[in-house]
């Protein structure tokens, strides 16, 4: 059976390097354009070179994300990017968008498609439709259930599964939110993380179970790894490409661990230390998730929406600028600190820690000291004192990435004789074989010959490399050699093994985009479209079922779904049969491969443009795709509706909730439907639509009739 992979976050080098010496089998990063983490740091293309490289030789893959939807302006740039990460041996790539995933799947054939947990594949007929379409692995939504996460395995794909993290609370590559309120893309990798915001009543009152709203706490599934690899899952996912390399080594180290011990039929439990030191290193609360079915109250955070840490005390009395504290667990000088208080937080460091009148280094639990705290608001008696970050175990866990060396075992075989060069042989454990000859022959020892063991000494020297010599056996006649011909032969011996070991994928050359697509005819009737259950009330408006819904999970039986005159709104919508189908808003449709992508598929007469492209991306898009493809596409743009912000599985509230409002005063309206909760705009969008085909309506059940026909219809009709 083939062992799951360990997959670990790379922010930049130091995370990635931290990742490798802690266990991991593979690390996932982002360039500095195209990622969905965009204030990550990221690699440069001299960076990304090094890490292949530095990833290659210690057994580590490396995989890229390019997870952001693309407009027009973009999308050339992006595959030219594919073809640099391409020939400089990366390992995958992680992909949102569809008309990336089409061109590169056409033009490097041989390069593995990770589809991106953005392209929202949350059903068993978006992963068995990504197979179909050649990609090798799906990273599925963090909302699937482990039910589904093993059907999903069984259809042959590689699954790869969030394990550990913050997750978001809408459905990824769904969520509008950010875009709509602070004007920065979550589907561009500009997220402004709205879920991490404090909201209230719609009259401006505060929620009594607290104001963060949309706020989860943290995935942690560690316990569970056992059920994963069980459930045949390809690969486990821990999520911080923005967190320090001390996250990630500890992280990393603990999964490491558990996996191990499975595969050595070994019972692991994370101990109550690691447990303190991971909730220390970054925390909002942990949970199971949709993955293990917590409830909505075990998995969100509605008091705090940011890392927690660890409560070491509480507060016994505050006086001009000093906070008196009874102490739970231990206190370190330079210790940050934060005290539980309203309306805000009080955070302090604990740069002077004073004990029984003394200054002192630390604390124990039973200790009571006393603290600087000048911060707002002053704290008060009986409030928690929380730990956010511990100075020794920062400084442990630094010291541990630094000592650390992670190696490949190798044998060496050698040949010393006289009148010949120093022969080496070199073997690893991937099968890779390297021989090697001195540059200079050896002579016949006239004093004290070189001895078997000072040789095979100076030949296991492996020094900063990644190797350890675990074999060694060859034949040492009486020669003599200087030790500095010695110490070269050896380290060009391991210079080409690093060669070798780096050079890890041997791709063929890319193929040209060659892609012939068949006109579909315009249909006069379906210049305006709506998507509702009800009856149309919009004169002249086409009406289109509603999509299958975004939620819509398949269940063991069903293998294929038939959709007539609808609105598709995810990937799995393509799996079965079409017929006069339109890819709605939700694909996030930007560009023209993107177009050509959707209109390729039998039954798709025309496709919705994404709601964030403006007027003029759709017109380089439209451009684009009649020069390459040759004729005009059918496509709409959304004109009037208030657009779902976000799609949310299950609920975010223990209570019913009807609206609720953010700082600024923007209002948000929420329906719950079977399985998932929408959060709606309180306003309409109206845009206007100079180059797309037809125009597109969203008309809701609450919708007032007469306020569309006021404020839209006379506009539209104009346009259609």
């Amino acid at each position: 059976m083939k062992k799951i992979e360990l997959l670990a976050p790379a922010g930049n080098m130091e995370s990635l390097k931290a990742a490798v010496e802690a266990g991991c089998d593979a690390v996932y990063l982002g360039m500095t354009n195209f990622s969905a983490r965009a204030f990550a740091g990221n690699f440069s293309k001299e960076e990304l070179k090094e890490a292949v490289r530095w990833c290659h030789i210690r057994d580590v893959r490396i995989y890229v994300t390019i997870n952001t939807m693309l407009y027009e302006s973009e999308i050339e740039n992006a595959i030219q990017l594919v073809d640099f990460l391409y020939q400089n041996d990366v390992d995958a790539l992680l992909i949102q968008d569809p008309g990336l995933f089409h061109a590169v799947h056409l033009m490097y054939p041989d390069f593995p498609i990770h589809c991106s947990t953005q392209m929202h594949l949350h059903n068993l007929a978006g992963v068995r439709q990504m197979q179909k379409e050649g990609a090798a692995r799906v990273v599925m939504a963090r909302e699937t259930p482990i039910e589904l996460i093993r059907k999903a395995c069984a259809t042959g794909i590689d699954i790869e599964v969030f394990a550990y993290g913050a997750i978001c609370i809408s459905y990824s590559g769904q969520c509008l939110m950010s875009a709509e309120t602070k004007n920065r893309s979550a589907n561009r990798g500009m997220c402004a993380q709205c879920c991490r915001l404090r909201y209230t009543k719609d009259d401006g009152t505060p929620f009594a179970k607290g104001d963060y709203l949309l706020s989860p706490k943290d995935l942690n599934v560690i316990e569970d790894i056992p059920a994963l690899i069980e459930a045949g899952v390809s690969s486990l996912k821990i999520e911080g490409r923005m967190k320090r390399p001390a996250y990630v080594y500890l992280v990393v180290k603990t999964f490491r661990e558990s996996i191990d011990a499975y595969y050595g039929h070994q019972t692991y439990h994370v101990t109550k230390e690691r447990t303190k030191n991971l909730a220390l290193m970054f925390n909002r609360g942990f949970s199971r998730g949709h993955l293990f079915h917590d409830d909505v109250k075990s998995r969100m955070s509605h008091f705090r929406p940011n890392h927690q840490g660890v409560q070491i005390g509480r507060v016994l009395q505050y006086h001009n600028g000093k906070v008196t504290v009874k102490l739970s667990d231990s206190l370190h000088q330079h210790d940050g600190l934060r005290i539980l208080n309203t309306p805000n937080d009080t955070g302090l460091t604990a740069v002077r820690i004073e004990k029984k009148g003394k200054l002192v280094s630390s604390a124990s639990a039973g200790d009571t000291v006393v603290l600087d705290c000048t911060s707002k608001p002053h704290p008060r008696p009986g409030q928690p004192l929380l730990k956010t970050s511990d100075t020794a175990l920062m400084e442990a866990v630094e010291k541990e990435i630094a000592d650390s060396h992670r190696t490949i075992p190798v044998i060496i075989h050698y040949e010393a004789r006289i009148n010949e060069p120093l022969k080496i042989t070199l073997e690893d454990h991937d099968g890779h074989t390297i021989l090697t000859a001195s540059d200079t022959v050896l002579e016949a020892a006239r004093k004290a010959p070189l001895t078997k063991e000072k040789l095979e000494d100076l030949l296991c020297r492996t020094g900063d490399t990644a190797y350890e010599v675990t074999e060694i056996n060859g034949v040492a006649e009486d020669v003599f050699m200087p030790v500095s011909a010695i110490n070269a032969a050896r380290r060009q011996a391991f210079e080409q093994l690093d060669e070798v070991r780096a050079d890890l994928n041997h791709y063929p050359e890319k193929t040209a985009y060659h892609f012939v697509l068949e006109p579909k005819p315009m249909r006069p009737d379906r210049l305006l479209v709506q998507c509702e259950k009800k009856t149309a009330h919009i004169k002249e408006a086409h009406v289109f079922e509603e999509g299958l819904n975004l939620m819509h999970v398949v269940d063991e039986t069903e293998e294929e779904t038939e959709c007539r005159n609808t609105i598709l709104s995810s990937i799995g919508d393509l799996y079965g049969s079409r017929y006069h189908c339109i890819a709605g808003m939700t694909m996030n449709i930007a560009n023209s491969y993107a177009l050509a992508f959707m209109l390729s598929h039998e039954g798709i007469d025309g496709v919705i443009f994404s709601s964030e492209c403006s007027e003029e991306q759709i017109r380089q898009c439209l451009e684009a795709f009649e020069a390459r493809y040759g004729f005009t596409p059918c496509t709409y743009r959304l004109v009037y509706g208030k657009r779902t912000l976000m799609y949310i599985k299950d609920r975010f509230t223990e209570e019913p909730l009807k609206t609720f409002r953010d700082i600024h005063g923007q209002s948000f309206s929420v329906k719950y439907n079977s399985g998932y909760t929408e959060v709606r705009s309180s306003e309409p969008a109206v845009s206007a639509n100079a180059y797309c085909y037809g125009s597109y309506i969203i008309e809701r059940d609450e919708t007032d009739v007469k306020e569309i026909e006021k404020e839209a219809y006379e506009e539209i009709s104009r346009r259609v």
